[in-house]
């Protein structure tokens, strides 16, 4: 009994090692990994293929225009009905002169008939259903470029959380460095106050400041966290999954000197799907028109006839083609008609608006590239005199040359400007993966 307890006890402790080893998993990507595991594993994206197969099995529906419908069929019948029990004693050819007596026609006896039948029906002309099946194809291509769209479109937010991990990473990076600095101007005023060179507002300064940097760290890190979480989820991994990016925020060069050349933006996928949509209906409306013409369908059956359970005595068949014209049907074709028409102008101004606000998010983009990459600059040198002013303001409060307010005010500006360059990097980033969103080009 006693081992039993010893095994059911190491089992447990291995589940929970296991279970905290899956739990605490890390993982180091590179950009260019995140993106592959995105097109495999996205769930939108995976949405987007599924709904690419829905539209392909629309089309392949449409090739019963072209091809025949075959049907089989086995019919058991008992019945006394004199029409039927006649007919079928002919279809059966055991008919009999003694069968046209007025007797046995009123009142015959009961019968049975199994009949065993092939009925082919073959399309000839149907030229609605022609158009019809433009429109399916034309409805297949736009799905594919919607699927295309979708996965640039997922790309561009898996980069964003990329870097806002990234973002996140540095910013915990620099407060622990800020942390550093003012535990360390606490504890030197904690031993200047000992001696009687600063006062105690000082060392309460001095504590609020640690306080404060507790404070953002904590918010630092939980942004971390939650930033880790979503590209977890973005990538289709358990969210508990800790991502470390080995891909870092770094200045680059200026993408914007050539721009010019890059801006044709006809073939983007999310345009082409419009531009499909917009022949699809297209062919829906011909479709429509199509529906005041007349139709024309071959269709052929052989069938066998026995009293006996999948007999085949008897036999016969039936051949011809029929010639069809709907001439009115209560105003439904008209309306049709009106209806793909007002839909199809609806579909051509929808492509003209979207185009026309692409060309301004385009224009907008561009303007905001040039000023996050003017501002990578500017907040890189402000970074630089920050830190350099503090290194001297340190040294001199060492020597007792500055106050404790002056140094804390030197750490919290020096702070303030490494959290706004590593930002202004990061804008820059995100400046340049929109741009190549709305272009649907590589400008890397």
């Amino acid at each position: 009994m006693r081992k039993l307890v010893y095994l059911l006890i190491c089992i447990l402790f291995l589940g929970n090692s296991f279970q905290g080893n899956a739990q605490n998993s890390e993982v180091v990507l590179s950009l260019q990994d995140a993106l592959t595991k995105t097109v495999e594993n996205n769930w939108q994206i995976n949405k987007a293929k599924q709904q690419g197969k829905a539209a392909k099995a629309e089309f392949r529906e449409t090739n019963s225009i072209f091809l025949p419908n075959l049907k089989l069929s086995h019919t058991g019948i008992s019945t006394n009905d004199p029409l039927s029990a006649f007919g079928f004693k002919l279809k059966q050819e055991i008919t009999q002169q003694s069968d046209f007596n007025p007797l046995l026609l009123n009142d015959p006896e009961h019968i049975e008939n199994f009949a065993t039948k092939i009925e082919v029906q073959q399309p000839i002309i149907n030229l609605d259903g022609l158009y019809g099946r433009k429109a399916a194809n034309a409805k297949l291509q736009a799905v594919d470029f919607t699927t295309e769209r979708t996965i640039n479109f997922t790309k561009f937010e898996v980069k964003k959380a990329y870097y806002q991990l990234e973002l996140a990473n540095e910013a915990v990076k620099v407060l622990s460095k800020s942390k550093e600095v003012a535990q360390s101007a606490q504890e030197l005023t904690e031993n200047n106050l000992k001696q009687g060179y600063v006062k105690d507002a000082d060392l309460l300064a001095a504590k609020v400041r640690v306080l404060e940097l507790n404070t953002q760290l904590s918010d630092a890190k939980n942004n971390k966290k939650q930033a880790g979480e979503y590209l977890a989820y973005l990538l289709g991994m358990d969210i508990n999954t800790q991502i470390s990016t080995s891909d870092h925020l770094e200045k680059q060069s200026n993408l914007l000197i050539g721009m010019s050349k890059v801006e044709d933006t006809g073939s983007r996928s999310d345009l082409m799907a419009y531009k499909k949509g917009i022949e699809a209906r297209e062919n829906v409306l011909k479709s429509q028109k199509m529906q005041f013409l007349p139709r024309l369908n071959a269709f052929g059956a052989y069938e066998w006839n026995d009293d006996h359970l999948f007999g085949t005595s008897a036999n016969n068949y039936m051949i011809g083609a029929s010639l069809s014209w709907n001439l009115f049907s209560g105003y439904k074709n008209v309306g049709k008609v009106q209806k793909a028409k007002a839909e199809l102008k609806i579909s051509k101004l929808n492509l003209s608006e979207y185009e026309a606000r692409n060309n301004m998010e385009i224009q907008g983009a561009k303007r905001n590239l040039k000023l996050a990459f003017d501002r990578i600059e500017l907040t890189k040198l402000a970074k630089e005199q920050s830190e350099e002013a503090l290194r001297i303001r340190e040294n001199r409060y060492k020597q007792g040359l500055e106050k404790t307010t002056d140094l804390l005010y030197s750490e919290s500006i020096s702070l303030a400007r490494s959290l706004d360059y590593i930002n202004a990097l990061y804008r820059y980033h995100v400046a340049v993966f929109q741009l190549e969103l709305l272009l649907e080009k590589d400008l890397q």
